[in-house]
C-alpha cells in the first residue's frame, strides 16, 4: 500500500485542505456513528439527540450525548493526527463538534455540523448563544440569560447548515493545491461537494480511510489505507 508521502509529497503542496470526520477522533475516545461498532448500533437510544423534530422532549438526550462527547475530548485532548494537521498549516473542514482541531491549533476550522462547545436558548425571542460550559453550569443545563430550556449548538437531522460554513468550505476545497478526506468517506452532502469542488479546480484528492468500503469515490485521485494517526504523523515529518 502506498504512503501519503508518496501519494503527495509533502514539500510539493502549499496549500492543504482537510475534510475531516469521525474517525480522527476515534483515537480520543470518541465513537463513530455508522458500522457495527457505531454508536447507532450499540445505543440506539442516541437515535433521540439527532432528530431536531424531538425537541424540546430530547433536550437531555442532547446534553447527554453531545456534552458527554465534548468533556470525553477535552479530557482527552487532540489525537497526534489532529496536531500533525495544525502542525502542517492545513486548512481544516470538520464534520466533528468536539472541538479537537482547535485544541490541536488549528486556526479558522469550518464546522459544518456545529460545536458541542457552543450551546443556544431554545426560545427564539430570547435569541441567546454562547458557550456550552455557562448553560451546563445550571442543573439541568439552561439558557443563562432568560433560564429557559438551552441546547448543545450541534446541527441535527432536519436542520440546515450555516450558511456561511458551506460558503467558507466550498471557497476553502476550490483553493487548495492537495484536498484530504480523513476519517470519512466523503460520500454524504454537504461533504460530497467538496472532492469534486477540488478537483475541478486542479487540486490532488486524497481519501485516507482505515476500513475503505466499496470502490473510492471518483472525485478522488487516490486512497491510503490506514490509520490516520500513523498516516498523517509521517506525512507531516516527511
Amino acid at each position: 500500500m502506498a504512503e501519503l508521502a508518496e501519494v503527495a509529497p509533502r514539500g510539493r503542496y502549499l496549500r492543504v485542505c482537510a475534510l475531516t470526520g469521525a474517525g480522527i477522533s476515534v483515537a480520543a475516545g470518541l465513537g463513530t456513528f455508522r458500522g457495527p461498532d457505531g454508536l447507532w448500533t450499540i445505543a440506539p437510544d442516541v437515535e433521540r439527540a439527532m432528530h431536531a423534530e424531538l425537541l424540546p422532549g430530547n433536550v437531555d438526550a442532547l446534553w447527554a450525548v453531545w456534552g458527554g462527547m465534548r468533556d470525553t475530548a477535552e479530557r482527552s485532548g487532540p489525537t497526534p493526527a489532529h496536531r500533525a494537521l495544525a502542525a502542517a498549516g492545513a486548512a481544516v473542514i470538520t464534520q466533528n463538534i468536539d472541538g479537537l482541531h482547535q485544541a490541536a491549533g488549528s486556526p479558522g476550522v469550518v464546522e459544518l455540523h456545529g460545536s458541542a462547545g457552543r450551546a443556544s436558548c431554545l426560545d427564539p425571542f430570547c435569541g441567546w448563544r454562547g458557550p456550552a460550559a455557562q448553560a451546563r453550569e445550571l442543573d439541568p443545563p439552561a439558557c443563562p440569560s432568560c433560564g429557559g430550556p438551552a441546547r448543545p449548538a450541534v446541527v441535527l437531522f432536519g436542520e440546515n447548515l450555516d450558511t456561511g460554513n458551506l460558503t467558507a468550505a466550498h471557497a476553502l476545497a476550490a483553493s487548495c493545491d492537495l484536498f484530504l478526506a480523513i476519517g470519512t468517506s466523503g460520500r454524504v452532502a454537504p461533504a460530497a461537494w467538496l472532492a469534486p469542488a477540488a478537483r475541478q479546480a486542479g487540486a490532488l484528492c486524497v481519501n485516507i480511510d482505515l476500513h475503505p468500503d466499496g470502490e473510492l469515490d471518483p472525485a478522488f485521485h487516490a486512497r491510503v489505507v490506514g490509520d490516520a494517526q500513523d498516516v498523517l504523523v509521517s506525512w507531516a515529518l516527511s
